[in-house]
């Protein structure tokens, strides 16, 4: 059971993981769009490699959106204590992305598109960041009290951000499953 200020801090590390996620979602949507078409976008350019292995109602689609997503989050949380910079980078990526995306299409495609899979999959990114950035938060505390000859456990911030981390893979299962059944059918792609 955690103690009142444990989850505090939870809480505050998810605050700072959601306010992250939105800033990169402003950034997107603010970023000036040209009449290029989506598909002829240098982004797009980018995520084609991704877009080819996408393949609607098949389950290693599902293995495939949840190793790349897992992954990511993997990253925000195991190379977090590296001056907390993969979570933050991740969560305005990932915001920026969303953003860009959902301002570029119709509103009503746009949310076909993303909510949902977006519903599981923003909560998980938003649980792992937060948990990267209660470890990276722990091990930086930890370095700065030794120098100050102080001590640090730092096993109660990694067991803590760890928690977020399992749950936002259980998320990111789910998130993948709908991406790849789900979403297709609601954006109107027959099987």
């Amino acid at each position: 059971m955690q103690s009142g200020k444990e989850a505090k801090g939870i809480y505050k590390y998810i605050a700072i993981s959601i306010g992250l996620l939105v800033v990169g979602m402003v950034l997107g949507v603010v970023v000036p769009k040209t009449e290029t078409p989506l598909s002829e976008s240098p982004l797009f350019e980018i995520l084609s490699p991704y877009v080819e292995m996408y393949k609607p109602y098949e389950f290693a689609t599902v293995m495939f959106l949840f190793a790349k997503n897992s992954l990511t989050v993997g990253l925000a949380f195991f190379l977090s204590p590296l001056l907390l910079i993969f979570p933050i980078m991740i969560l305005v990526l990932n915001g920026f992305m969303t953003g860009f995306i959902a301002s570029a299409l119709p509103i009503d495609l746009a949310l076909r598109a993303l909510a949902p899979h977006g519903i599981f999959e923003l909560p998980a990114l938003v649980l792992a960041a937060a948990g990267g950035l209660c470890f990276g938060a722990g091990v930086i505390r930890k370095i700065v009290r030794r120098i100050r000859g102080k001590e640090y456990e730092v096993s109660k911030d990694f067991k803590i951000g760890l928690r977020l981390f399992v749950i936002s893979l259980v998320l990111l299962f789910v998130a993948a499953i709908i991406e790849t059944y789900v979403t297709p059918f609601i954006v109107g792609y027959a099987p």
